[in-house]
């Protein structure tokens, strides 16, 4: 549920910082970070442009 939550999000905002992204889907930004880097590793969701200026896009599809 987190995933799909995180996955939604990103799809409507994906320049969305992990602290913000903590508040809206109401889970700690620990889990946040948790579940974004596990995300990454599936393959469900990419990094672009670093972490800074970066933004998030979702590979996967709904």
């Amino acid at each position: 549920m987190e995933e799909l939550a995180i996955i939604q999000e990103l799809k409507r905002n994906p320049t969305i910082p992990q602290r913000e992204l903590a508040n809206v889907i109401g889970k700690s930004q620990r889990t946040v970070k948790t579940r974004t880097v596990e995300m990454q590793e599936k393959g469900l969701i990419i990094r672009e442009n670093g972490k800074r200026n970066g933004k998030w896009k979702v590979i996967v599809e709904i």
